[in-house]
Formats: structure tokens, C-alpha cells, sequence
């Protein structure tokens, strides 16, 4: 059966109503980023990283699929799909998708503080308790395991991408097609993936505004994820009918 890896980034959920990081609008406004989005921020002052993440669950929570998440999910449903998102949205699971890989972690997780954050410099050890929740996480919600506080299971700044490199290694030979969508390709991790799978040869990105340059071997689609990408299942389906 044909493999296809779709990899995704903000873009793809921006037409549910959840803002891009960079936009006008973008998810960090009125917050600097240094005081939401990374471990020191979060040692300063854990009620407000806590209450930042609150709004942004419920606010996915009532976010719905969009048509380019029920395109990847009728993808997954004709072909081998594995998704891997700098999303940490669960719009693709919603839609149906099954094999879904969340590389900056999910909103809907919580972790101990010491999961794959930065210890203390005397710790020589890092609790891996990680869980669903149903509800925001507040301050004196503590770790089962070790008794610390809980955090949102989200990579901040200066915090280590779950890469999966050993996952990533083992499905290489089988990839026959990559989709791009949603995602500036120029940053980490997304430029690392696009190289470390340039050598699959059937290879897509979807795109308002693709950086040419930086695709050089992949067929682009200028156009939105919603428009662009129900076309696309429809043409590799024709292609491996």
C-alpha cells in the first residue's frame, strides 16, 4: 500500500480559528514570548503560563476540523498515513486521523514540571509522568509521581522537539509520497524534516505563500489548505487507482 507522510504546521488549522504564531492576530499577542513560552518564564511566574494555556484549551476545545483535516483523514483512510504536526491542536484527531505524531506536544496532556524541562542543576533524573486531562491544569495540581507541579505538555522555547528519531529512521525507506502544508519550511524543525526526507520522490507543498527557494524538488501548490488540499487527495488517488 502507498505511504504517505503529511507534515503540518499552523497553517493547516488557521481556517478553524486558531491563530498562526506570527500573524497580526498570532497566539502569543500581548504576551512576550520569554514570559509564556519557556521554562524560565515558567520558574517566574507559573500562574500566568497556567492561566495562558487555560484559554488557549478552551479555545481549541471549541475549534472544529476544518476541510483540509477531513481531506488528510479521507487520505488515511485510502492509504498508509502518518502525520507529523508542529500542532499541538488535536483538530487531525477529531477528524479521524489515527497515526499522528505532535512534535511540540498536545494541549490536551499535562506533565510533570521536570518531565523535559530544565531541572534543578543537582537533579540527576527526570519524571516522566505525563497524562490526558479533561480540564485546564492549575497551580497546586501536583504529580502523582514525584509530587511536583503540573505543566501543559507543550515544548516552549528552549525545550527539546519530541523528533521520534528512531520512528523517523524506520519509515524512511517506505515513504512513496510527502505532503508539506501549513508550514514556513524555513525553520527547525520543519527545514530538517523537509532535507531528511528529500529523498522520497513524490513529494508535495501546499501553501498561500510558499517559499519557492527552499522547495526546490517538491510540486507546489500555491493556495489555501481548505481549497488545496481536498484537490490534492483527489489527484493521488486518481494516480494510484
Amino acid at each position: 500500500m502507498t505511504k504517505i507522510v503529511v507534515f503540518s504546521g499552523a497553517g493547516l488549522s488557521a481556517e478553524s480559528g486558531i491563530p498562526t504564531f506570527r500573524g497580526t492576530n498570532g497566539l502569543w499577542e500581548g504576551h512576550p514570548i520569554e514570559d509564556i513560552a519557556t521554562p524560565l518564564g515558567w520558574k517566574r511566574n507559573p500562574q500566568l503560563v497556567l492561566d495562558f494555556y487555560a484559554q488557549r484549551y478552551g479555545q481549541m476545545q471549541n475549534c472544529q476540523p476544518n476541510a483540509a483535516h477531513f481531506a488528510i483523514s479521507k487520505l488515511a483512510a485510502i492509504f498508509e498515513v502518518v502525520c507529523i504536526t508542529q500542532n499541538i491542536d488535536t483538530l487531525l484527531e477529531k477528524a479521524g486521523v489515527n497515526d499522528v505524531w505532535h512534535l511540540h506536544g498536545r494541549i490536551d496532556y499535562h506533565k510533570c514540571e521536570w518531565h523535559f524541562g530544565i531541572p534543578p542543576l543537582d537533579a540527576d533524573w527526570q519524571c516522566d509522568y505525563r497524562h490526558a486531562i479533561t480540564q485546564p491544569t492549575k497551580l497546586g495540581d501536583l504529580c502523582p509521581q514525584c509530587g511536583r507541579q503540573l505543566r501543559p505538555d507543550v515544548v516552549w522555547f528552549g525545550e527539546a522537539v519530541d523528533m521520534r528519531v528512531d520512528d523517523l529512521y524506520e519509515i524512511l525507506p517506505q515513504i512513496d509520497v510527502l505532503i508539506g502544508i501549513g508550514t514556513s519550511a524555513l525553520v527547525y524543525p520543519a527545514a530538517n524534516l523537509l532535507r531528511f526526507f528529500a529523498g522520497v520522490k513524490d513529494k508535495y507543498f501546499i501553501d498561500p505563500h510558499p517559499n519557492y527557494d527552499a522547495l526546490p524538488d517538491f510540486n507546489i501548490i500555491q493556495g489555501a489548505a481548505t481549497e488545496e488540499m481536498p484537490k490534492l487527495v483527489e489527484l493521488l488517488r486518481a494516480k494510484n487507482s
